[in-house]
C-alpha cells in the first residue's frame, strides 16, 4: 500500500492525493473498508528522519544551534541508558549542524534534542500540527500518535531523530510545507 499528497506549501491547497490499493466507487460495496480508506488521512507512521526538520526548526529558532555551529558526532554512536547504542550510517567527526542534517547524523540529532529539552521540543512538535486533526476539509483524519509524557531521555532521543511518534502523510507533508514557505504552518485544504 501508498500514498501521495502534494500540497502548495504557500496557500495549504491540496493539489493531488492518491492512495493505493484503490477503489472503484461505482462499485463500493465490492471493495473492504481496509481498501475503501483514506492513507493520507488515516495510516501513521514513524516519519525516522524526515522528522528532522522538526528537530532542526527547534534547534535554529530557539537559538540553540546556528547552521554553522559544531557538534562533535564521534564516535558514530551514542549510549544512553538501558539501551542499545544509537548509530549513525557512516562514523563522522565533528559536523556543522547544517550537515548533521544534510547527513542525516542520528547522534547529532540525538544531541540537539537534547540541548532543546523535551518541553521545548514538544512545543515544536505541536507547532508543526503533530497529534491534532489538521482540517475539517478531511473528516475521519487521524491525529497520529504522540504522547509528550513519554519524552524521558531515551523517549526524546527516539523523537529527536523521527521515532516513537506516528504521523499521517497529510501531516508530514504540511510541516514540510510550513518550511517551504518560511514559518507558516496552513491548514491543509481541498
Amino acid at each position: 500500500s501508498g500514498t501521495v499528497v502534494i500540497m502548495n506549501p504557500q496557500t495549504g491547497a491540496i493539489l493531488a492525493m492518491a492512495n493505493y490499493p484503490t477503489f472503484n466507487p461505482n462499485i463500493y460495496g465490492a471493495f473492504s473498508d481496509e481498501d475503501r480508506k483514506n492513507r493520507v488521512i488515516q495510516d501513521i507512521y514513524e516519519p525516522g528522519s524526515t522528522f528532522k526538520l522538526v528537530t532542526a526548526s527547534a534547534a535554529i529558532e530557539e537559538r540553540v544551534y546556528g547552521v554553522s555551529d559544531l557538534i562533535d558526532c564521534a564516535p558514530g554512536f551514542i549510549k544512553l541508558s538501558g539501551r542499545k547504542p544509537i548509530r549513525d550510517v557512516h562514523t563522522y567527526g565533528a559536523l556543522s549542524f547544517e550537515d548533521v542534517i544534510v547527513k542525516s547524523s542520528n547522534v547529532g540529532a540525538i544531541k540537539a534534542g537534547m540541548r532543546i529539552g523535551a518541553e521545548r521540543m514538544s512545543l515544536y512538535v505541536n507547532r508543526f500540527g503533530f497529534g491534532q486533526a489538521l482540517s475539517p476539509d478531511f473528516r475521519g483524519q487521524t491525529p497520529g500518535l504522540w504522547r509528550p509524557q513519554d519524552l524521558n531521555e531515551s523517549g526524546l532521543a527516539s523523537l529527536s531523530m523521527g521515532y516513537q511518534i506516528g504521523v499521517t502523510p497529510l501531516q508530514m507533508a504540511a510541516a514540510v510545507s510550513s518550511v517551504a514557505n518560511g514559518g507558516t504552518l496552513y491548514e491543509p485544504r481541498l
